[in-house]
């Protein structure tokens, strides 16, 4: 088992998801299914229904053929269309190069449980990752943060933003920039036997001309393609044909929705917790897409475009669009979920702690759109440990949640912990014992022979010059040492929890990728406990 840390011992953690991990009764009344019950009781594996959907599976084949998706994705494609069929789902937006860490770890979060209840079930079970590409935020999704050949944090990030302020990510497209990327990236990685293939899969796959959603669909399926990870493109316009119904009810449900998140949110905050989803009561929970740009809609029917009048449509007229153009109908992160599980026959959602928290102001909104809601696991969440860190910890008994404290605090109790630090009173110690040494040495010498006393300070003279250059020896070797500690530590830190937070929000995958090749995964799958629920350490020179 690999060593693992309560969440509440880390730092940035929503209470609401602490609870959820370590406390759940205090918390059960915001969800459908108690997670940590036996597979085989949760509703999502009792209760079964019939989802073939030829628009949502040719959709995805589709997709998948573009891609070049493996062999095991297409079969688990294709079992959707038969009724007893279940799917391990996550998502995330489409970050560039794959986005943090710990987007990573949900899909071998996903990989992993399917397997599981596969196991367990007898049923075929699929893994889904659903690749959030309508969201609007840019900048959210332009970056990465990883450690240079010096150990030192470096961000890599794309200069020109949309002009538009509501554009859709997923269908920006790379310009020549992106092969200026590409070259950055090969001077910050090392020169060793992973960094050609690395570099050239990723030149590959971003590359002038390319859009960022399908980008990160081909590198999730270059990483996950043997696992047969079914990706879902959230603007995948042949696919959202199934979602016909869900969009009328949506739209005819009105003002209703908003009332019932406002109740739910209410209810999360009664109990302590600050809410993720606000409530904005004039406005449908959709969006429609205009061009690549997404619209709000009032609770009216009407398109709140921001650099041309706004279009009075009215609920009528937007149900009959939804039903001619569903694919242009967008769901807010309060509809998400739903239309999610509608469209996928879900066992079990793997969540990250902010998406449990909103996932807590849900349930009355699946339940009045008829949707069950699934059960909602915590994802994987991992610190990896390279050996020359691990070797740091160890020198000075630090553990990983300490590093939280960030380095100044530690080198600071560090210095103050140890006496020996402290070379002024102990120079200090001995001057004063000397001092008490001259005082009786000088006394008992004038009995015997007053002329002895010269000499004695002759002596004395040379024990205090040589005493004051060992002290100044003294202090370059604690600077020496204290040097030492403040470089190790600040490593440390930045390795593990850089700028006071979790490795896995901060870093991206390729840092560890260029080091340890494709059998990272391995690593990870070697030591990781799906089950375990708490933060968990993984040791990287095991499991190869």
């Amino acid at each position: 088992m690999p060593k693992s840390i309560s969440f509440h011992r880390l730092p940035g953690l929503n209470s609401l998801f602490v609870d959820y991990v370590e406390n759940f009764e205090r918390v059960s009344s915001f969800y459908e299914q108690d997670y940590r019950q036996p597979v085989e009781q949760w509703k999502g594996i009792r209760e079964t229904t019939n989802l073939h959907k030829k628009d949502l599976v040719e959709g995805l084949l589709e997709d998948a053929q573009r891609w070049e998706s493996g062999r095991q994705t297409i079969k688990n494609i294709e079992a959707l269309a038969k009724p007893e069929t279940l799917a391990v789902v996550t998502g995330q937006q489409v970050g560039l190069f794959g986005g943090p860490l710990f987007t990573f770890y949900k899909a071998t979060s996903a990989v992993l449980w399917a397997k599981r209840i596969e196991k367990e079930t007898g049923r075929p079970t699929i893994p889904v990752f659903w690749m959030e590409t309508t969201d609007h935020d840019f900048y959210e999704i332009n970056y990465i943060r990883m450690l240079d050949l010096a150990g030192e944090e470096v961000t890599l990030s794309l200069s020109n933003a949309p002009k538009e302020k509501r554009r859709v990510v997923g269908g920006i497209t790379f310009n020549g920039e992106i092969k200026q990327l590409i070259h950055r990236l090969w001077n910050l990685m090392p020169a060793n036997t992973y960094r050609g293939p690395l570099l050239e899969m990723l030149s590959d796959i971003y590359k002038p001309g390319e859009t960022v959603g399908n980008a990160f669909a081909r590198l999730f399926t270059y990483l996950f393609g043997d696992d047969g990870l079914v990706l879902f493109d959230a603007d995948n316009a042949r696919s959202k044909g199934a979602v016909r119904p869900l969009l009328d009810r949506i739209i005819e449900s009105g003002d209703g929705l908003n009332d019932l998140l406002e109740e739910s949110t209410k209810a999360v905050e009664d109990k302590g917790y600050q809410a993720q989803i606000s409530p904005q009561e004039d406005r449908l929970q959709l969006f429609v897409k205009y061009g690549e740009v997404r619209i709000p809609v009032s609770n009216d029917g009407t398109l709140l475009y921001e650099d041309r009048p706004h279009e009075q449509i009215g609920l009528e007229g937007l149900r009959r669009r939804a039903r001619e153009n569903p694919e242009i109908f967008l769901p807010k992160v309060s509809l998400r979920p739903i239309m999610q599980d509608y469209l996928f026959p879900t066992a079990a959602y793997l969540a990250g702690p902010s998406e449990i928290a909103y996932f807590a102001q849900l349930k009355p909104l699946y339940q009045h759109l008829g949707v069950r809601m699934p059960a909602i696991i915590p994802r994987l969440s991992l610190t990896l440990l390279e050996a020359k860190i691990k070797k740091i910890l160890d020198k000075y008994g630090f553990t990983p949640e300490q590093l939280s404290k960030g380095p100044q605090e530690l080198i600071r109790e560090r210095l103050e912990s140890d006496s020996s630090n402290d070379i002024v009173g102990l120079f200090a110690g001995i001057r004063k014992k000397w001092g008490e040494i001259h005082e009786e040495l000088g006394f008992g010498l004038m009995h015997i022979d007053p002329t002895l006393q010269h000499p004695m300070e002759k002596t004395l003279a040379r024990f205090q010059q040589g005493l004051n250059v060992l002290e100044d020896k003294a202090r370059m070797a604690l600077s020496h040492k204290n040097e030492t500690l403040v470089s190790q530590v600040e490593k440390c830190c930045r390795h593990l929890a850089p700028h006071s937070q979790l490795q896995e929000r901060r870093y991206s995958m390729q840092y560890y990728l260029v080091r340890y090749g494709r059998s990272l995964g391995q690593r990870i799958r070697s030591q990781a406990k799906i089950d375990l629920f708490r933060h968990q350490l993984i040791d990287l020179e095991n499991g190869d």
